[in-house]
């Protein structure tokens, strides 16, 4: 169960050290309840070499780069 603060939403900067601490994904109220972004971290072999961000969702995952309004809002859960 969340606490509170989570419950309420968190800054970008706390929503990316939850994603590198690997607790799981964030999304923003305003989204589908089915879209979420991760930190993915590629295995040995993938195209990509290194961690980005994704967005998953019903389509599949995809990666992610934040809009200037996305990362100034306070208002991230956490998942």
């Amino acid at each position: 169960m969340r606490s509170e603060l989570e419950n309420r939403g968190v800054g970008f900067d706390q929503a990316l050290a939850h994603l590198k601490e690997g607790r799981g994904g964030i999304r923003l109220p305003r989204w589908s309840p089915e879209v979420h972004v991760y930190l993915h971290r590629p295995a040995l072999g993938e195209p990509m070499t290194h961690p980005y961000l994704a967005v998953e969702s019903r389509f599949g995952l995809v990666p992610w780069i934040p809009t200037q309004v996305e990362l100034l809002s306070d208002d991230w859960l956490l998942c």
